[in-house]
């Protein structure tokens, strides 16, 4: 899935050709296609994308937020999950954006949940775990004390 995420963000290949390939491929596969998207980034995020819908959860994948730019993942009105990957958050650079953007969020409201390549790759019952119990507690939605505040923006 994460291959055929990047082919189309990357525009390697039409998603008709692709059509072509999957539809060659044994049944099993037919809906592959169907789950790709192209606004995926990375194969992290598409991990922890089809993770989270696996059991339910509604995620949005690469949302503008005011000040702050595109988030990899947004659960509900105000969780964040960006995933990264050392490729491009392991310069100083990077890091010190990525802890800008995460102030910006949380002064506007937002939970973030950053998470490494490896909580990704080999904890993600651990992420799924996490995820949950604060969707349990209502922390993906904005509440009255946000509301009051001034906190709960719209996109």
């Amino acid at each position: 899935m994460a291959t055929l995420d990047s082919v189309l963000h990357l525009a390697l290949c039409s998603r008709r050709r692709l059509e072509d390939v999957v539809g060659g491929l044994p049944w099993r596969y037919a809906s592959l296609l169907d789950r790709a998207d192209a606004r995926a980034e990375s194969g992290l995020e598409t991990h922890v994308r089809l993770l989270l819908r696996s059991v339910g959860i509604r995620v949005e994948v690469q949302v503008q937020i005011s000040g702050v730019g595109r988030v990899d993942l947004l659960v509900g009105d105000r969780l964040v999950i960006e995933t990264d990957g050392r490729e491009w958050h392991s310069d100083a650079r990077s890091f010190a954006d990525d802890k800008r953007r995460d102030l910006a969020l949380v002064e506007r409201g937002y939970l973030v949940l950053r998470l490494s390549s490896a909580q990704v790759m080999f904890e993600s019952e651990l992420v799924l775990d996490v995820v949950r119990r604060l969707l349990a507690r209502g922390e993906h939605r904005w509440a009255a004390r946000h509301r009051r505040a001034g906190l709960a923006v719209h996109l």
